[in-house]
């Protein structure tokens, strides 16, 4: 059996791992989406998924801009987005805890645009590896 993007239906590679379904007494499933859906979709890669994270498909926060969720569809499950994407997502986490005063609240916002910051400049190194790599 091919594996097929779960959004559309492509069976074109690379098809990259964005959540995974665990079944009691079966093996579960894996949804697979192309980065045409990654992008569109805004997917993170399971594989960047948060140890907690319930295995569902998980987009990316509102603070990551369009045009740089496309760039790091292209990159599907680089290794060099794993360090971002987790300083990321944790800066997130952050900003929603309302456990914090309203100056750590704001603080936690700076640190996911820095997160973003460095996400930004791993896909421009990404994209120059792949480019190379032609």
């Amino acid at each position: 059996m091919s594996e097929r993007c779960a959004s559309c239906g492509t069976t074109m590679p690379p098809l990259t791992v964005v959540a995974v379904h665990h079944a009691g007494s079966g093996g579960g499933w894996t949804h697979r989406a192309c980065a045409s859906c990654l992008a569109r979709e805004r997917l993170i890669p399971f594989t960047f998924h948060p140890l907690n994270h319930d295995g569902t498909r998980l987009p990316y926060p509102e603070v990551v801009p369009n045009e740089l969720v496309a760039k790091l569809a292209v990159l599907g499950e680089s290794p060099a987005l794993a360090a971002p994407i987790g300083r990321l997502l944790a800066a997130v986490a952050r900003t929603k805890d309302r456990m914090l005063d309203a100056d750590q609240r704001h603080a936690a916002h700076d640190e996911a645009r820095a997160a973003v910051a460095r996400l930004r400049e791993a896909a421009r190194l990404g994209s120059d590896a792949v480019r190379e790599a032609r």
